[in-house]
Order: structure tokens, then C-alpha cells, then sequence
């Protein structure tokens, strides 16, 4: 398994909201599965654009090698631990994303998560992937 976060949300996240449920990725190789598996992208994309921040979402992705084939409940197990992490101290009313499963034709998958850089409480920042977070986010892998 292996674990990035990949430089953008500076733009739109409606664009990335259009990217992980498109049909075909950016090499235009259609997708076998495309599977909502937590949050409401809707409600994440209108509060990451509704941010008047330079960065106002953090873009993440957890993919497998084709022959781990993990299964539908060691994926929930890696997106729990992955929100602890990612949102550590924090109540359930503090933060949103999503996360969306994409399985590819060589039976390889991996999942797209979209967060708002916000504390959706008092409104301030919040950066889940600061300096030095591949030592954090090693501790899933």
C-alpha cells in the first residue's frame, strides 16, 4: 500500500469532485469501479470553494499493487485509521471529505480522499499533510 498527497488544491475542488467520478482517468483508460465510500462530495466541494484560502483543499491517494486485492472491510480499516491520523483531536462536526474507490482493469485500486482545509468550526485552518507527514501517515502502511 502506499500513501500520497498530491499537490493541489489551490483551483476549484469542483474539478477534483469531477476528476475521481469521471469514467476514464487522465490517460483516458476507463475505470472498472468507481464507489462512493465515504462523505458527501457535494457538501465537500461547496465548503473547500467557499474558502477564500490559497490552499483550500488537501487531495490524498491510497492505492494497492494489483496483487494485494484488499478486501471491502481492510479498506475501511485503512480509511478509519487514515481519519484518525488525518483528523486527530477532532469531533465528527470539525472536519468533512470524501473518499472514492476506483479499481482498475489489472485488478490494482486505490482511493481518492478530498478534504476541505478548514476546522469546520471556527473556520481555520487545517493542513493534513503538513511538513514531515510521511512519518505520520507510515504508521497505516
Amino acid at each position: 500500500m502506499h500513501i500520497k498527497f498530491i499537490p493541489r488544491g489551490k483551483g476549484s475542488a469542483k474539478s477534483a469532485l469531477i476528476y475521481v467520478f469521471q469514467e476514464h482517468d487522465n490517460k483516458g483508460v476507463i475505470r472498472q469501479e468507481i464507489k462512493l465510500l465515504r462523505g458527501n462530495p457535494e457538501f465537500v466541494t461547496a465548503v473547500a470553494d467557499s474558502l477564500d484560502f490559497k490552499h483550500r483543499y488537501s487531495s490524498a491517494v491510497i492505492a494497492w499493487h494489483k496483487d494485494d486485492q484488499p478486501t471491502p472491510q481492510q479498506i475501511q480499516e485503512v480509511l478509519n485509521e487514515f481519519e484518525n491520523i488525518a483528523f486527530a483531536g477532532l469531533e465528527g462536526d470539525q472536519y468533512c471529505y470524501y473518499a472514492v474507490w476506483h479499481g482498475e482493469e489489472d485488478g490494482s485500486g486505490h482511493i481518492h480522499i478530498i478534504s476541505p482545509r478548514v476546522e469546520l468550526q471556527s473556520g481555520k485552518s487545517l493542513n493534513i499533510a503538513p511538513p514531515g507527514w510521511e512519518k505520520t501517515y507510515d504508521l497505516i502502511r
